[in-house]
C-alpha cells in the first residue's frame, strides 16, 4: 500500500527559535523603548523611533557588560562592584528616558553613562598607576565615539570626541605614572608620545561616526525630498483626476442645457433641464427651468385669454343675429366667464 502523506504548506514556516527571539525583543523594545504609535509616519519621526530602537539594544550590551564584569570582583577586586553599580543604575535612568520618548536625551545618558563606567574603571581598578601597557586601556573611550554615532545626532557627535580626548588628558595628568611611563616620556621629550595613539584613535573614530551620521542625515533628506515629490505627484495626478471629472460633467450639462434649448425651439415648453446640486451648471439648469415654467405658464393664460376672447365673440354674433322674442341658439360655451355670463343672461 501506498504511504498517504501529508501535504505540504506552501509558505515554509518560520524557525521556533526566530519566533521565541522575536517576542522576546518585542517585550524588551516596548518595555525600554517608546511605544510605535506615538511617532508619525514621516521620515524624521521613524528615524528617531529607529534610534530609540537601539538604544534599546545597546541596553542589552549593558547587561551583557555587567555579567562579564561580575566574575572579575572576585577574589581581589570587589572595587569592580562600583562600576557595575554605575552602568546598572544609569541603564534604569536611560530606559525610563527612552521609554518616555526622550531620544536625544537618552542617548546623551548612554554616552556618558559609558565615560563614567570608564573613568570609574581607572579610578578604582587595584593597580591605580598607569604605565605603558595599560595605556592602551584608554582606547575603550573610541566606544563612546562609536556609541554616539549609531545613536547621537550629527551635532553632538563632534562634542562627544572633543569630550573623550578630554577626559584621557584628565585620567592621564591626575593618575600616577610608574618609572616605565615615566622613563618613557622622559626619553621621548614630551607627553604627547604616550598620548598620541590614543588621540588618535579618538580622532578617526569620531570622524568615521560624524560621516556615518552625515551620511544617514543626508540620505533621510533625499528620502524624504522623494516622498513629498511623490506625495506632491499623487496629488497633482488628482487634481488632474478631479479636473477631468468637472471637465466631462461641464460638458454634459451644456449638452442638456442644449438639447431643452433645442425642445423648447420646437414648441416643447414642458422640456426641463436634468438639475443635480452636485453638477457644476446646477444653477444654470434650475434659472432656466423656472424661466420655461414661467414662459409655459404665460403661454396658457394667453391661450386661456384667447380662447375666452373667441367664446364671447360667438355669443355676441349669435345674439345680433336672433330676431328679437325669439329664443336664441346658444352653442356649447367652454370657458367660465362665458359660462357666467350666460347665466347672468338666462335670468
Amino acid at each position: 500500500m501506498k504511504s498517504i502523506q501529508a501535504p505540504h504548506s506552501s509558505q515554509p514556516s518560520s524557525p521556533a527559535g526566530s519566533n521565541v527571539f522575536r517576542r522576546l525583543w518585542n517585550w524588551w523594545s516596548v518595555v525600554t523603548g517608546p511605544r510605535k504609535d506615538a511617532f508619525k509616519a514621516d521620515i524624521f519621526a521613524q528615524e528617531r523611533l529607529r534610534r530609540a530602537r537601539l538604544v534599546s539594544a545597546l541596553l542589552i550590551l549593558i547587561g551583557m557588560v555587567v555579567l562579564l564584569l561580575i566574575p572579575s570582583t572576585y577574589p581581589s577586586s570587589p572595587s569592580i562592584w562600583v562600576p557595575i553599580f554605575i552602568l546598572s543604575a544609569g541603564a534604569l535612568i536611560i530606559a525610563l528616558f527612552n521609554r518616555a520618548g526622550y531620544t536625544t536625551l537618552s542617548s546623551i545618558f548612554y554616552v556618558l553613562l559609558v565615560d563614567i563606567a570608564l573613568t570609574g574603571f581607572f579610578y578604582f581598578k587595584p593597580t591605580p598607576a598607569l604605565n605603558s601597557t595599560n595605556m592602551t586601556a584608554l582606547d575603550l573611550f573610541v566606544l563612546a565615539v562609536l556609541v554616539g554615532g549609531v545613536i547621537l545626532p550629527k551635532a553632538l557627535i563632534l562634542l562627544t570626541g572633543i569630550l573623550q580626548i578630554l577626559l584621557i588628558c584628565m585620567i592621564f595628568f591626575l593618575r600616577p605614572h610608574d618609572a616605565s611611563l615615566v622613563a618613557l616620556i622622559e626619553f621621548a621629550g614630551n607627553v604627547y608620545v604616550a598620548l598620541a595613539p590614543t588621540i588618535v584613535l579618538q580622532v578617526v573614530g569620531t570622524g568615521l561616526a560624524w560621516l556615518h551620521a552625515w551620511s544617514v542625515e543626508r540620505a533621510l533628506i533625499r528620502a524624504s525630498q522623494a516622498e513629498e515629490l511623490a506625495e506632491a505627484r499623487a496629488q497633482l495626478n488628482q487634481q488632474a483626476l478631479l479636473t477631468e471629472q468637472q471637465k466631462q460633467r461641464l460638458e454634459e450639462g451644456i449638452k442638456a442645457i442644449l438639447e431643452i434649448h433645442r425642445q423648447v425651439a420646437v414648441g416643447n415648453l414642458a422640456a426641463r433641464v436634468p438639475v443635480h446640486e452636485d453638477q457644476e451648471l446646477w444653477q444654470v439648469g434650475h434659472a432656466l427651468n423656472l424661466l420655461l415654467m414661467r414662459i409655459q405658464q404665460q403661454t396658457q393664460s394667453y391661450r386661456f385669454l384667447q380662447t375666452t376672447n373667441q367664446e364671447i365673440e360667438r355669443l355676441v354674433y349669435v345674439l345680433d343675429a336672433t330676431p328679437p322674442g325669439v329664443q336664441p341658439a346658444l352653442p356649447i360655451f367652454r370657458t367660465p366667464l362665458v359660462q357666467h355670463l350666460l347665466n347672468v343672461l338666462r335670468r
